[in-house]
């Protein structure tokens, strides 16, 4: 039987973030693509609706929040587990109540959250 990796996507518009996550994560046996653009995610997921185990999700983007994001992806499939990071306080349109997690994130706390949603 051959063993399937857990698939992550990483949206958020600091390409650096991405860079920490993908390193952090890919250590840790995961798979990981990165997006710095929603719309490009959000077409990515239209193609690939059922390859991601979880998306972890920045809130403030541009062009599109990623609360809006969210929604449009739960559309396209409605069991994929999301996460909101996010360094601001006040987080509107949170429509799925998705778990919103705290900016700077160490990486420590990326794993928990991974192993929470994924195990």
């Amino acid at each position: 039987m051959e063993l399937k990796y857990k698939s992550i996507a990483v949206v958020d518009d600091e390409e650096d973030l991405i860079i920490v996550f993908k390193a952090v994560l890919q250590e840790n046996g995961y798979d990981v693509i990165g997006f710095t653009n929603p719309l490009m995610a959000l077409d990515y997921i239209h193609k690939h609706p059922y390859e991601f185990d979880l998306i972890i999700i920045d809130y403030k983007m541009s062009p599109m929040q990623g609360c809006e994001l969210s929604n449009k992806i739960s559309i396209i499939n409605p069991n994929i587990k999301m996460v909101i990071i996010t360094a601001y306080d006040n987080v509107i349109n949170n429509d799925l109540n998705l778990e919103i997690v705290k900016k700077p994130i160490t990486n420590t706390n990326l794993l928990e959250i991974i192993h929470y949603y994924l195990n």
